[in-house]
């Protein structure tokens, strides 16, 4: 299993990272969007942790882009915005709120859970 995260704010990422890796899971992680898009011309992933508010490229777009590139790839949507909804065109892939997680996520159990499950479908 690999993992992509995607988020801007570097301490975020970065506990994500050591998190997921603690947990012998195998990860890789970027900044920004661009950065996402050119790394996976190259690299697959399973799962793609993505942040929303991203510097240039909106989450949500990136995750379409993402999606088209790597049709079997999940999401985890992790944003700080407490309004954001999941908009329809996410919601085609099948992304639902039971793949958002809002920060600052207490429990960071809870994103092995998701990325379990997650996996399970495969």
């Amino acid at each position: 299993m690999r993992i992509l995260v995607v988020d801007d704010e570097y301490m975020v990422r970065e506990n994500l990272v050591d998190y997921l890796e603690d947990e012998d899971i195998d990860v890789i992680s970027v900044g920004s969007a661009e950065e996402a898009l050119k790394l996976m011309e190259h690299e697959t992933a399973d799962i793609a942790i993505v942040d929303m508010r991203l510097p240039v490229m909106h989450g949500n777009d990136l995750i379409l882009k993402l999606k088209e590139m790597h049709p079997d790839m999940d999401f985890i949507i992790h944003t700080g915005s407490v309004d954001y909804s999941v908009p329809p065109e996410i919601r085609e892939l099948g992304i639902t709120t039971a793949n958002v997680l809002l920060k600052p996520v207490a429990d960071m159990g809870i994103f092995l859970e998701l990325i379990q499950r997650l996996f399970r479908k495969k």
